[in-house]
């Protein structure tokens, strides 16, 4: 299961810089372990967004509390649960396999 991340500052960028080279040092590990796919600020630098590859929803809660964004209270983040269904080439390209899908899982496939 993937899980879409936004990661929001509680406090002044300032007050996080101290804690930056932290911060990128953890997401290199994550990427490193295949624990997070992308990742990267948005254009206005106004939040971070990175997406989770995890088994569960509580194991991708583990990953992202250990940002030390967030561990250290810097930022606090909103969790997607995101269903993706085209990734790299793989996933439904028509409404016969959405169907197919969809009744496979016993319900809504979107």
């Amino acid at each position: 299961m993937w899980y879409l991340v936004l990661s929001r500052p509680l406090v002044a960028r300032e007050q996080m810089m101290g804690s930056l080279d932290d911060h990128l040092a953890w997401m290199r590990s994550q990427h490193d372990a295949s624990n997070v796919l992308f990742s990267g600020p948005t254009a206005d630098h106004s939040m971070g967004i990175y997406v989770i590859r995890a088994t569960s929803r509580e194991e991708a809660q583990t990953v992202a509390d250990s940002d030390p964004f967030h561990s250290l209270g810097f930022r606090n983040y909103e969790m997607l649960d995101w269903e993706v269904h085209q990734v790299m080439g793989a996933g439904p390209f028509s409404s016969g396999e959405m169907a197919f899908r969809r009744e496979m899982a016993g319900g809504a496939v979107t």
